[in-house]
């Protein structure tokens, strides 16, 4: 800016009095090569509102994913695995059950993870369908293990001690940590299985076994059953209370575990089975995994003529009733074959 120097100035004092500070004024009269470098360049000024534009856009984006990030954060969370257990999957063990329930545990721990045991601030502590399903599997768990575990006593009459500790780990205390619980669950199944690969363990693969286990899942149905029939005559808040949703995916918790361990229980005693008693337990199946693929994508409850939305409790109390029926028919045919063999070893 070479005309800065040329600009004139006048210099005097202020008629305010003899002490007065000196002001310098610039003069009026300036020079071109002043003008032109004080005049703003097209090219600043178009930058300048680039930017302007460019701030409020990269504001708006902000804006758009802090609002809409954790939604759909809750959404990706909700992770509910009901895939089938498949022969694979039990290859490397030796017991088709403990594959089956280390299959069924180790998908939640790896999948979503335990919702339960996140902080109140997470995504996943605001869902409601998932924690209640894996509340279920655990319990379901839990039991199933104590069934085997009495099935499988040792020489001195005891029930198993690796499945018994399993079961009571798989019952993990609500006020504490469950993945560390779980994980010592799990450890105590591959005890087990590996003391069977040894010959150092009961195997519970008997008729009467399978008739024990049997009654487990009906249980199973029948408090599903109960849970979502006292749902289904309830009026609550459009379209579903709370509960509803939870009742739902707990039987549909039951409902899978009770299908996989039934299809392991098929599969460890099918030499002791004859082929009715293999149809039937083919159809119990069927009907057990259909409970559990049940997966509308809104739940509703409101009962009626069903026009505008569905009474999904009564629903899902129908295919678990159908599965429990299926259950129930199964386990007549194993007595009957049990009986008939006992009557033949005497």
């Amino acid at each position: 800016m070479s005309g800065v120097q040329n600009i004139p100035a006048a210099a005097g004092k202020d008629s305010r009095g003899p002490d007065a500070p000196t002001v310098t004024l610039l003069g009026t009269d300036l020079p071109d090569a002043y003008l032109d470098d004080a005049e703003p360049s097209p090219l600043v000024e178009s930058a300048a509102r680039l930017w302007a534009r460019l701030k409020r856009l990269l504001a708006l984006f902000a804006v758009i994913l802090a609002v809409g990030f954790y939604p759909a954060a809750i959404l990706s969370g909700h992770q509910i695995d009901a895939r089938e257990v498949t022969s694979s999957d039990r290859l490397n063990w030796h017991s088709a059950e403990t594959g089956t329930l280390l299959t069924l545990l180790g998908r939640e721990l790896t999948g979503p993870g335990w919702v339960r045991d996140r902080p109140s601030w997470h995504p996943q502590a605001r869902l409601t369908a998932l924690p209640a399903w894996q509340a279920a599997t655990t319990q379901s768990l839990s039991t199933y293990s104590a069934l085997v575990a009495t099935l499988s006593q040792d020489r001195d009459g005891q029930p198993d001690q690796d499945l018994a500790a399993a079961s009571r780990l798989f019952a993990t205390d609500p006020a504490a940590q469950a993945v560390p619980s779980l994980n010592a669950a799990a450890e105590a199944l591959q005890r087990y299985d590996g003391r069977l690969a040894r010959d150092l363990a009961v195997r519970a693969e008997s008729l009467s076994d399978l008739d024990a286990k049997l009654t487990e899942f009906i249980e199973w149905g029948s408090r599903s059953h109960a849970d979502l029939r006292r749902q289904a005559t309830s009026t609550g808040r459009w379209p579903a209370e709370r509960a509803d949703i939870e009742a739902i995916y707990a039987a549909r918790a039951r409902a899978h575990v009770a299908g996989e361990l039934l299809s392991a229980a098929l599969s460890a005693s099918a030499e002791r089975l004859s082929l009715a008693a293999a149809a039937e337990g083919n159809t119990a199946l069927a009907a057990w995994r259909k409970a559990a693929a049940f997966n509308p994508i809104l739940i509703t409850s409101q009962p009626g003529t069903g026009r505008l939305v569905a009474d999904h409790p009564a629903i899902m109390a129908f295919y678990i009733a159908e599965a429990t029926a299926a259950t129930e028919i199964l386990q007549s045919v194993v007595r009957a074959e049990r009986n008939v063999s006992v009557t033949v070893a005497k």
